[in-house]
């Protein structure tokens, strides 16, 4: 179905990018993207990636890029440990310039989400994908990055005074979630994809179905040792060379969550479904929607069950309710998603093994039925693929939408209610 290549970075740190390209000079195009997606799978003289698979490639946190036959995209913009220069983090603000995405989807506005969004459409023409509330904030970014001493004066981060950002506001403002399926056209026909508001994640008491599931989130206290921090990206005071304030900043659409699933018209319809953060599905609250009941969730499970059967999940697996409730809220959203497979993000840096660790046995103790809860059986769990910062960092992961293992019998049908 899928294979990792491993030996990816090191080739292309060491320059065997142009020893593979043969005598084509990489432009920066084709050395970023193959930075990112693996030189097998981009063309050493264009640029391009190749047409007939769909390469998925982490680059940390709940941020990623992907390929989608050829059409670049990425999902969240914000980059863990982003420093002036390559470090613990294998890639810099320039390569995501250069891989020149046309697309950037944006689960909420969060700094940890958003920041970079702004910068990267400004420089390459993106078309951002948010809430409107977050466009807002966008654009109000943009307006502080022009009016920027320290970037206008460094021709790498220049913003141009005329320079539009296109930020494009999926469902309505302050609507209640999964009350409005937003279709989105740029990549048809190749890819059908919808966009609808979900819950954030919000901390509540314990479960009384579960009792208290705590997670005290444990990283590896070795990081530091192992990984000396560089120079961030992110200004400093004092200021340090090379630094640059990309952030989204403070404004309205922080919380307020988007859900986007990704479904291919060729092949088997493989289809990708994007969440950076879960909410509380059982009461129907989301720190978005606090005032939520049960049925706010169950509408929000409902839409996610109608929609195309989904093969990959890039799903966030931190929650502000592991505090009390550990990972329950991602086992209802898996029950509802079926995925064939869910690959991690938005663990803590440092603690992936313990977020591995506290899914497998959640998923375990929410097996059988309890009171309202109808049991999520084994046999429907989906595969997980957990990603580790940093060695999981650009590891292109390739699928092939044309592999049977992709068929589904009811997918079809699913397609055509919602790709029509």
């Amino acid at each position: 179905m899928t294979h990792r290549k491993r030996l990816i970075q090191p080739l292309v740190a060491a320059g065997a990018l142009l020893a593979v390209a043969g005598t084509h000079a990489a432009t920066p195009l084709a050395e970023a993207r193959a930075k990112i997606f693996g030189f097998e799978n981009v063309d050493a003289a264009t640029g391009a990636v190749k047409k007939d698979k769909v390469v998925f490639s982490w680059l940390g946190h709940n941020a990623a890029a992907v390929s989608l036959l050829g059409r670049v995209i990425m999902l969240d913009a914000y980059i863990p440990r982003l420093e002036v220069t390559p470090g613990r983090t294998p890639l810099v603000i320039k390569d995501l310039v250069d891989l020149k995405p046309e697309a950037i989807f944006i689960g909420h506005g969060h700094s940890d989400h958003a920041d970079n969004a702004a910068f990267i459409a400004a420089r390459t023409g993106a078309t951002l994908y948010m809430t409107p509330e977050a466009c807002g904030t966008a654009q109000t970014a943009l307006a502080r990055m022009k009016n920027d001493p320290f970037m206008q004066a460094d021709p790498n981060f220049a913003i141009p005074p005329a320079t539009t950002i296109s930020c494009v506001g999926i469902t309505s403002s302050g609507s209640v979630p999964a009350t409005e399926l937003v279709r989105i056209r740029q990549f048809e026909p190749l890819v059908c994809i919808n966009g609808f508001r979900a819950l954030h994640s919000v901390a509540l008491p314990p479960d009384p179905d579960w009792g208290p599931v705590q997670v005290v989130d444990t990283p590896d206290p070795r990081d530091p040792t192992l990984f000396p921090p560089g120079v961030p990206l992110t200004p400093t005071n004092p200021r340090q060379a090379g630094q640059q304030d990309l952030r989204q900043g403070p404004g309205p659409g922080g919380a307020d969550q988007l859900d986007f699933q990704f479904v291919l018209r060729t092949g088997y319809n493989f289809s990708l479904f994007y969440n950076n953060s879960i909410g509380a599905f059982k009461e129907g609250k989301g720190s978005n929607w606090p005032n939520g009941v049960p049925a706010d969730g169950q509408r929000v499970l409902n839409l996610m069950r109608s929609l195309p059967n989904t093969d990959l999940n890039f799903s966030s697996f931190s929650s502000g309710n592991t505090d009390e409730n550990g990972w329950r809220d991602l086992v209802y959203h898996l029950e509802a998603l079926r995925p064939r497979i869910v690959t991690s993000g938005h663990a803590p840096i440092g603690a992936a093994l313990q977020y591995y660790s506290g899914v497998l046995n959640h998923l375990k103790l929410m097996e059988q039925p309890r009171n309202a809860w109808p049991g999520f059986p084994r046999g429907n769990w989906p595969v997980i693929r957990n990603h580790t910062d940093p060695t999981d960092l650009l590891e292109p992961e390739v699928y092939q939408p044309g592999d049977p293992a992709w068929f589904n019998p009811e997918k079809a049908a699913r397609v055509a209610q919602h790709c029509s």
